[in-house]
């Protein structure tokens, strides 16, 4: 999956509420003479920038990349090789609303945010939390819920048994990440072998451990926002892999945001979940389908009109003005 990349620009953006600095790279291979667009990333935990930077180069996103600004955010502590944190890691809540001092560092008014994991309860916070500078927000394996009880228990025990250290990687640590990351993956397919090498790799030579273990166990802390979602009023897109850990917490994700949204059929039409067949980790499994599906959402909201559809994308029906109120159903139960 490592590929060759643009030298990218890179800014630091400082938190004084916070203390901290949010790390921004941005990458920008746009055609002058396109119309364009910006995109804010934020990412998952165990990953940083380049796992957004690794999809924008792909290949099957060749046609997005030419019309779309990226802002890759680094939060805190989270970019390769960092510093020890000196200070008890902020909650997703925190991190979201001190996500705006990117757009304002930036100049920029409004953007559409594009998360995976932890990073996508991130974005969707900054949606509820900015709605008059957010266009739309897609989310990739979104979880809105709380963590369970188990699931803290279990990260507090670990942390008991092994502390985590600058350059050591707790056991619980990993076996969280590889399966929060790879779910149910097919750990046959060569492609499936090579992203957990390769993530595995990044883990044990460009990750903080310390840093990384306060971020696991801050979204392991999250608040509730799935009761919250009539504050979301921003588009949505939804994308899970059907083989995905968080596969049931993204559905729960949807119904909440559904019930929200059912009598306002403006705001459904463009509140869509797609559910890709066979895999787990969709960014590094299904690039095609996430570039179709950022196409179509992207203009559904009204963006890139001039950006030709090359084809259609079974699951997103409900994008289109003929999506019906028993197709929403159907799905919704």
């Amino acid at each position: 999956m490592s590929q060759q990349h643009k030298e990218m620009k890179s800014v630091k953006v400082h938190s004084k509420i916070l203390n901290l600095d949010y790390t921004v790279f941005i990458q920008d291979e746009t055609c002058p003479s396109q119309q364009r667009c910006h995109i804010m990333t934020v990412h998952d935990v165990g990953c940083d920038y380049t796992s957004f930077q690794h999809l924008v180069s792909c290949p099957e996103m060749a046609e997005l990349k030419n019309r779309i600004i990226w802002i890759h955010v680094n939060l805190p502590g989270q970019e390769p090789n960092a510093a020890d944190l000196e200070r008890s890691y902020p909650t997703v809540q925190e991190l979201a609303q001190e996500l705006i001092l990117v757009l304002n560092h930036l100049n920029l008014h409004e953007v559409t945010v594009l998360g995976e994991g932890a990073g996508a309860n991130i974005a969707a916070r900054f949606a509820m939390q900015y709605p008059n500078r957010c266009l739309g927000v897609a989310l990739v394996h979104p979880t809105g819920a709380t963590a369970s009880f188990f699931q803290v228990f279990k990260e507090k025990i670990n942390h008991l048994l092994e502390p985590a250290r600058s350059h050591h990687m707790a056991e619980g640590d990993e076996a969280f990440l590889l399966w929060h990351r790879y779910g149910q993956s097919n750990m046959e397919n060569q492609l499936v072998q090579s992203n957990i090498k390769e993530f595995q790799d990044k883990l044990y030579h460009n990750r903080n451990a310390k840093n990384l273990s306060l971020f696991i166990e801050s979204f392991f802390n999250r608040t509730n926002i799935n009761e919250r979602l009539c504050e979301l009023h921003a588009d949505v897109l939804i994308v899970v892999g059907k083989k995905a850990s968080a596969e049931e917490e993204c559905k729960k994700f949807y119904r909440a945001l559904y019930d929200t949204r059912r009598d306002d059929m403006k705001k459904l039409t463009n509140s869509a979940l797609l559910e890709i067949d066979d895999v787990a980790d969709v960014i590094g499994e299904a690039p095609d389908k996430i570039a179709l599906a950022l196409q179509f959402f992207l203009q559904g909201i009204g963006l890139l009109p001039a950006m030709p559809m090359k084809k259609e994308l079974p699951g997103l029906g409900r994008m289109s003005k003929r999506f019906s109120m028993d197709e929403a159903d159907r799905l919704h139960h």
